[in-house]
């Protein structure tokens, strides 16, 4: 599996999932991404250890919009560097890669509840 496909796999299909260990403006972030906006950002290493998402291992994240921070409440709109080095677009909370996103998670409850 090439690293796009397998981390694509660990994005749940209801849009509720975290991108961890994310290199953003200020430093690494678990970043919190809901119905394609980004709900939250903490300290790396702080979201849920079972939660569903990514681990990005410092790959960057930014704005598609311009050079401002990323930023809680806004549009999931942001260029996502993948987990092997590749910079794909996220647009709503969506990764495009030219295959469909309703794969299991690997590493958190299959509906993404977070429970």
């Amino acid at each position: 599996m090439n690293a796009p496909t397998c981390c694509l796999a660990r994005i749940p299909a209801n849009g509720k999932f975290w991108l961890k260990n994310a290199r953003v403006h200020d430093g690494f972030r678990d970043i919190r991404i809901e119905n394609g906006r980004v709900r939250a950002l903490v300290a790396a290493g702080e979201s849920p250890c079972c939660a569903p998402g990514l681990d990005l291992e410092g790959g960057e994240v930014r704005r598609m919009d311009g050079d401002e921070p990323v930023t809680a409440g806004d549009p999931a709109d942001l260029w996502v560097t993948l987990c092997g080095g590749r910079t794909v677009p996220m647009r709503a909370g969506r990764l495009e890669s030219g295959g469909p996103q309703d794969v299991a998670v690997t590493n958190g409850p299959a509906d993404g509840s977070d429970r």
